[in-house]
């Protein structure tokens, strides 16, 4: 069972990581897009305009978006570990420190999930807008609270393996 659902998380987290990859190139298209546009705006003294509201909003949420859906594949992927002080513990010790690294981390993203999840139904409720786009704001919102539970399942299901997995292969 456990491994089943180390394998659905996994393989969720790496659909999320190409998603991130497409919103990047996304985002770096608009950016091009707006400053080709406005440069030719500037360059023909307005009379040529393909300029477009709201590509900063592109960008910001293609910005939010790209690094939530990449924050669960990445949560145990090497992690910034101070060597000078980790080098002589033993690799249990390691193993140990880092699953509770990566549990506190999918910790944090559960609280993360909880809050946008809450600010969704608030959204929701008030009929709050994007300020250019004039988009709803709880989609947004609940887009983000699920990579936010999926990076919190992730961290918690890896956290939990750096524990018990090493651990059980040494038994062996």
């Amino acid at each position: 069972m456990m491994k089943w659902l180390i394998k659905a998380v996994d393989g969720l987290a790496l659909v999320l990581y190409w998603i991130s990859g497409f919103l990047l190139v996304v985002m770096m298209l608009s950016v091009v897009f707006d400053v080709i546009s406005r440069g030719l705006f500037a360059a023909t003294d307005g009379n040529v305009d393909i300029t477009f509201v709201g590509g900063i909003e592109l960008v910001k949420y293609s910005l939010l978006f790209s690094m939530l859906c990449a924050f669960p594949y990445a949560v145990d992927k090497g992690q910034i570990v101070v060597d000078l002080f980790t080098q002589g513990w033993s690799d249990r010790t390691q193993r140990w420190t880092d699953g509770f690294y990566t549990l506190c981390f999918g910790i944090f993203g559960g609280l993360l999930c909880w809050r946008f999840a809450l600010a969704g139904e608030e959204a929701e409720m008030s009929g709050e807008l994007t300020q250019d786009l004039l988009m709803p704001m709880s989609p947004i919102y609940w887009v983000a609270s699920f990579a936010l539970a999926v990076l919190a399942l992730r961290g918690v299901v890896a956290g939990l393996a750096q524990w018990v997995g090493p651990l059980k292969e040494a038994n062996r």
